[in-house]
């Protein structure tokens, strides 16, 4: 899990899953799944503290099954519907290999990297939640509100 603070609360940006080198199928789509459930819970966690640009701001997913990784963000579109897109698969090099394969997943911890960088701008540039805001505009207004005075129940 990568974390960042931002207005005195931490949020998860990017979740990871990993499992051993050598894993069943059966293990990979558990992993899968858990790994979205994480992603979309850290999604509404995001928005209901504050407003990232909507189909730009995304929670990364990384899954590690074998020697594959698999890169993958959910993004929230106009419609309040969360799309997951898959954006890479590579394999791992843990064992020397061809040029492409280092290349390939070179490229795609760049990719990460570039795309950490946007949300985090993003999630620093947002809007506050409503609340916040109506909060910040009332009391930058220069209204005083009085009540009227009555008289107690004791002085009868």
């Amino acid at each position: 899990m990568f974390l960042e603070m931002c207005r005195e609360k931490i949020y998860g940006l990017m979740y990871i899953e990993c499992s051993r080198l050598i894993c069943t199928n059966r293990k990979k789509k558990d992993d899968e799944v858990k790994l979205w459930r994480e992603m979309n819970d850290g999604m509404c966690y995001v928005y209901r503290s504050c407003r990232p640009a909507r189909n730009e701001f995304g929670i990364l997913g990384i899954q590690v099954a074998g020697d594959m990784m698999h890169l993958n963000i959910l993004i929230k579109d106009d419609d309040d519907i969360h799309r997951l897109f898959h954006l890479r698969s590579v394999k791992i090099p843990v064992r020397p290999c061809n040029e492409d394969d280092v290349l390939q997943f070179v490229e795609a911890l760049l990719l990460l990297r570039n795309i950490m960088i946007v949300n985090i701008s993003l999630l620093f540039h947002s809007l506050g939640i409503r609340s916040e805001r109506l909060k910040k505009r009332s009391s930058s207004s220069n209204i005083t509100v009085t009540t009227p005075e009555h008289p107690s129940m004791d002085e009868e």
